[in-house]
């Protein structure tokens, strides 16, 4: 079975000649559109979305998703708005690069009112798919460790209630870990039918620690001969953070990232997967 291998290249470097190089020598055809020099992907001008289209062309790369940081904020009323139009950024953005994937998230609720916030999350969630649907743009939303459906039994309820063709789901390992999860007990398997993408890093709990794809807790092993069991085909995306994580993305430069990628693929064959 193949999988489709694409990566966030700003963690290769901030210049999108060395981002799309890497990615075409280490065989990488996809590339997650988060920032270029510096510059996050929501502030990148029409201009600049073009060239880094062509850029991905001229080396035989595609862009696989726009890598947004959408309501990657708290949830307070008056933030639903500017994320709606933040949203809107983002789909002229992925229209641009000729690409439908948008990744986004929840916002983040205070342990204290994660339940009685999940109403209003999830309505909040629904305007944002209504739009979705509207452009023809598919939202993926990530389970980043500091946000409401990080949290598995938040993120059932969201999908249960909207899941669907404009709203899936971008697994990511490393995060599940880090919250005090695991993948295979807690997301596996009610997950697997809304999963669109895996965002491949792996980590180690007690120390928090970003580790290259089977050397922490996340189960990658486990949930890729489960996913080639199910039938399930998707990308599998490298969001390594070996040399540094913080907010709004992570850095490994050139080597890391070619360690990250030799990794997955160590893991993947293993599970009789091709990247």
């Amino acid at each position: 079975m193949a999988f489709c291998l694409s990566g966030f290249a700003d963690e290769i470097s901030p210049d999108l000649g060395v981002q799309v190089a890497t990615l075409a020598r280490l065989e990488v055809p996809g590339l997650d559109l988060r920032s270029v020099g510096g510059v996050n992907v929501l502030e990148l001008s029409i201009d600049e979305l073009q060239l880094v289209h062509d850029a991905c062309a001229e080396k035989g790369l595609h862009v696989q998703a726009v890598g947004s940081p959408v309501n990657k904020i708290a949830f307070e009323p008056l933030n639903e708005a500017r994320e709606y139009e933040k949203l809107r950024k983002a789909i002229k953005a992925a229209h641009r690069v000729n690409v439908k994937r948008i990744r986004i998230f929840t916002p983040m609720v205070p342990d204290d009112q994660l339940d009685a916030a999940s109403n209003k999350v999830i309505a909040w969630m629904l305007q944002q798919k209504k739009l979705a649907q509207d452009e023809g743009v598919v939202l993926i939303h990530e389970n980043d460790d500091r946000y409401w459906a990080a949290h598995p039994a938040n993120a059932k309820r969201l999908m249960e209630a909207i899941g669907g063709e404009n709203f899936r789901f971008a697994y990511d390992f490393a995060n599940t870990v880090l919250q005090g999860y695991r993948t295979m007990t807690d997301w596996f398997p009610w997950i697997v039918p809304y999963i669109d993408t895996l965002h491949i890093k792996d980590a180690i709990e007690a120390e928090k620690k970003i580790v290259p794809a089977g050397q922490g807790e996340g189960e990658i092993l486990d949930a890729l001969n489960y996913l080639v069991e199910s039938g399930w085909s998707g990308p599998l995306t490298i969001e390594p953070h070996l040399a540094a994580a913080g907010p709004m993305g992570g850095f490994s430069g050139e080597d890391l990232f070619a360690v990250a990628v030799k990794a997955l693929r160590e893991v993947a064959a293993q599970a009789g997967v091709v990247v």
